[in-house]
């Protein structure tokens, strides 16, 4: 495992060859570290709640498990949560050696050849770019038949100085959006909502307010999300120049704008937890400890999507940090 770092006057941003996986993201003006990271890289290894990592083949939950291939063959999906299949399964891109390499003084790029899980063989591709004070991941992939691609990366921020404080009180502004309803397996239901129906009203980020207004809500989606956020937000419009998600500390010292292609953002405050790590220096993971925003196409759109299927696989997510 080697780590990597890309730095300039704005930022400071540290990734390892393993998983691809962000470990910092610095913003020099307050010295705040933006994301989760483990005090030990051997957690990496394990990585129980993703910190970091890019996620693949196809992120998210996929059920039941099982594609459709191009020769209109039913693929059957290893599961690795209960019955579901999660995150790539068991042979996901998070736990492979990616390998790096070095473009200029602002960007890498970093590659990993996939036959080794359920899909047809891909060539993966990522490129980390440092521009000024915004910070782009490019995810690619390419392959001789048409297969599944859904890649997304998994930090978890938390803009306080000191990661003891949750997130809780942390602003977050999301652009319009529907939900995705789930049920107990946190598998789409095909309903969506607007959440203008009291029941789902919390979960509306549309005018900045604190996280915490979504949380204990006792309804019943609620309980299902273990009394926090656990939901796919669906945009509305394709949008780019606009911020789908904007988050800011308590303080307004830091604040993180995200720019993405992707159609969907599954939010996720960490709630559940069933490791407790050290991260940051010392700070013991806690329930609302960090924030997650997967940009990636819809849960379960292989089940959706007429269109699930490409040779060729683009994406980009772009991290503003102020």
């Amino acid at each position: 495992m080697k780590s990597y770092q890309i730095e300039n006057e704005h930022v400071l941003i540290e990734f390892l060859d393993y998983g691809g996986t962000i470990t910092k993201m610095i913003s020099k003006k307050t010295g705040t570290n933006f994301v989760l990271s483990y005090d030990e890289w051997e957690s990496y290894y394990l990585n129980p709640y993703f910190f970091g990592a890019t996620i693949g083949r196809n992120a998210g939950r996929t059920f039941p498990p099982h594609y459709i291939n191009s020769q209109k063959e039913s693929v059957l999906l290893d599961t690795n949560e209960g019955n579901v299949h999660l995150h790539g399964g068991k042979n996901g891109v998070h736990q492979v050696i990616w390998e790096v390499s070095k473009n200029d003084e602002s960007s890498y790029s970093l590659r990993y050849f996939d036959d080794s899980s359920n899909y047809d063989p891909m060539a993966l591709k990522l490129v980390y770019r440092l521009e000024d004070n915004r910070f782009t991941i490019i995810m690619e992939g390419n392959s001789d038949v048409p297969t599944i691609c859904n890649l997304t990366n998994h930090m978890y921020f938390n803009l306080n100085q000191s990661k003891e404080y949750p997130i809780t009180s942390h602003l977050l502004k999301i652009a319009p959006a529907k939900i995705q309803i789930i049920d107990e397996q946190f598998i789409p239901t095909g309903e969506y909502s607007t959440m203008a129906i009291p029941e789902y009203r919390q979960f509306n980020f549309l005018k900045e307010k604190p996280i915490s207004k979504s949380l204990n809500l006792g309804t019943r989606l609620s309980k299902i999300c273990a009394d926090g956020i656990d939901l796919a937000y669906c945009f509305l419009k394709p949008e780019e120049s606009q911020p789908k998600i904007t988050l800011t500390d308590e303080a307004k010292r830091n604040r993180l704008k995200i720019y993405s292609d992707q159609e969907s953002c599954v939010v996720y405050t960490l709630n559940k937890l069933n490791r407790f790590l050290k991260v940051n220096g010392g700070t013991p993971i806690q329930k609302f400890g960090g924030v997650t925003f997967e940009m990636q196409r819809k849960p379960n759109y292989v089940h959706e999507s007429a269109e699930a299927l490409s040779t060729n696989y683009h994406a980009y997510t772009t991290f503003e940090i102020n």
